[in-house]
């Protein structure tokens, strides 16, 4: 079985409303909640557990309650933000093939031989390397040479 903070980050809504209060000053549960298209309802219920959890803390100021995070908060934050990262960065084998694709789409059948041959080279590296939609990818764009280059 999981732990109460695991199945809290493993959801969408609170690891964008704990990036949210640290992002921003003077964060409440309504500014955030539109932030990351939620209710303030479910907002304030996540805000609720963050703080069983003691990740963010609640200061009062009129009929405010301004949030901000711990000192444990702020380092899940940055952790969490650091794997939204990781997690969207593109490696640089597809960008080898996104730049391959380019150059193979946008030459002219004049002088194609001469240009998509050797791409041709750099797309069977590619073919050995990354994961199984990189290498279908890049067999795609192998045929679409061929196909140019018999033309």
């Amino acid at each position: 079985m999981r732990g109460q903070l695991e199945r809290l980050f493993l959801r969408e809504k609170p690891v964008l409303a704990l990036i949210a209060v640290d992002e921003m000053d003077n964060a409440y549960a309504a500014l955030i909640a539109k932030r990351i298209n939620s209710t303030v309802p479910h907002t304030s219920s996540i805000f609720r557990e963050l703080e069983e959890q003691g990740l963010i803390k609640s200061r009062p100021e009129g009929r405010i309650n301004y949030l901000e995070l711990t000192a444990r908060g702020k380092s899940i934050a940055k952790i969490l933000r650091e794997l939204s990262e990781l997690l969207n960065k593109k490696d640089e084998t597809r960008l080898r093939l996104e730049k391959l694709q380019q150059m193979v789409y946008t030459t002219g059948i004049t002088n194609a031989s001469l240009r998509l041959g050797p791409l041709r080279r750099d797309l069977a590296k590619l073919k050995n390397q990354g994961d199984q939609l990189l290498r279908t990818d890049a067999e795609e764009l192998d045929r679409a040479i061929a196909s140019i280059l018999s033309g």
